[in-house]
């Protein structure tokens, strides 16, 4: 019986006496399963996440986001592709820059503090 509980799937032991009863086992032996250590982890609850609390900066630029994207299919009037993004942590300000080319980034981060400090 503890053969074809493993064999099938960990099925149930009403499931495998089911089985017998219509003899599409009929050699089989033994009427209870053993202990079977799979089942018992198999019926376990994981243990929740703990949550970390997301803290937003109190201070305005403490902590600034940023993301590029691109390219993009279309290009706008000037001819970019990409653009950057840059989003403060406190205040949720956005700051969009569009780009020409991927290596104009370091550049415009650059313009970027300057212009925030």
């Amino acid at each position: 019986m503890d053969l074809w509980h493993k064999r099938l799937g960990h099925m149930s032991e009403k499931g495998l006496q089911t089985l017998v009863r219509r003899q599409i086992f009929p050699t089989i032996s033994g009427t209870n399963l053993s202990h079977c250590d799979h089942c018992l982890i198999g019926k376990h609850h994981r243990v929740a996440y703990v949550k970390k609390t997301n803290k937003k900066k109190t201070e305005i630029l403490d902590l600034i986001y940023s993301e590029m994207c691109g390219p993009m299919s279309v290009k706008t009037h000037g001819d970019a592709s990409y653009f950057v993004i840059f989003i403060d942590d406190a205040s949720g300000k956005v700051w969009i820059c569009v780009l020409k080319s991927k290596d104009q980034l370091f550049e415009v981060f650059k313009d970027f503090h300057v212009e925030i400090e």
